[in-house]
């Protein structure tokens, strides 16, 4: 095998090698990551407190209807009950009926308004933990699909770094050492395969001479413009 071929036999490994540990991470941080889910939880709970409140006022607009209704009955037990007979007394009682009363339909409103936004809180709240059980179950799955995935790839890594070795071991220390050189400055990438007469790294086309020499097997022909190996395959 020609020196040119191995290294860029060595380059494919190393690609799949960066590719795999690149997504292993990013799988690790989708796994650690929960922002939707806690988003989810928040607005849950933002729903059942807003729910709670309004279930308080209902319950309170409700005892303040029936207070107020007792009050009147209680009044009104006074004005009918034979008791009192002063007529003066007996107007007051009427009047202080008819305020009893017109506050009472102030109180029934409140209590209807009380009651629509307690439908209104319920609803949201019901849809708000749809909502949660719904994004509860998606991670849930992501989350499985995502340790399925970790696991190939780290079997796959082993398998890559076990071709890596060998592929290495074919290399001179010296060719090696300046491939692994190579590969730090140039993101990686150290040898590039030549398609039509051109780097396919940096898209540079070969001279004749050039593209003469990188058909030598004996020897590393770098490109011109970028300085990566050059593979003709």
């Amino acid at each position: 095998m020609s020196i040119p071929f191995k290294l860029y036999r060595l380059q494919q490994i190393d690609s799949q090698l960066d590719w795999t540990r690149a997504r292993l991470k990013e799988i690790a941080n989708e796994l650690a990551s929960d922002e939707e889910l806690r988003q989810a939880q928040a607005h849950a709970d933002e729903a059942q407190k807003n729910l709670q409140t309004a279930q308080k006022a209902l319950r309170q607009a409700e005892a303040n209807v029936s207070g107020q209704r007792v009050k009147i009955e209680q009044t009104e037990a006074a004005l009918y009950g034979g008791r009192v007979q002063n007529p003066k007394e007996l107007q007051d009682l009427q009047n202080e009926v008819a305020a009893l009363k017109r506050y009472l339909t102030v109180l029934e409103d409140r209590q209807l308004e009380a009651m629509l936004s307690e439908e209104e809180s319920t609803s949201n709240d019901k849809l708000a933990r749809m909502d949660l059980d719904k994004v509860m179950a998606e991670h849930e799955l992501h989350c499985k699909d995502l340790l399925v995935e970790k696991t190939r790839l780290e079997k796959d890594v082993v398998r890559h770094e076990q071709d890596r070795q060998a592929a290495a071991s074919t290399v001179s220390a010296a060719d090696l050492q300046f491939y692994e050189q190579l590969r730090q400055k140039r993101r990686g990438v150290a040898v590039a395969l030549v398609t039509d007469r051109a780097c396919s790294a940096c898209g540079s086309t070969l001279s004749a001479a050039l593209w003469q020499a990188a058909h030598s097997p004996n020897q590393i022909t770098r490109c011109e413009a970028c300085g990566r190996i050059l593979y003709t395959g």
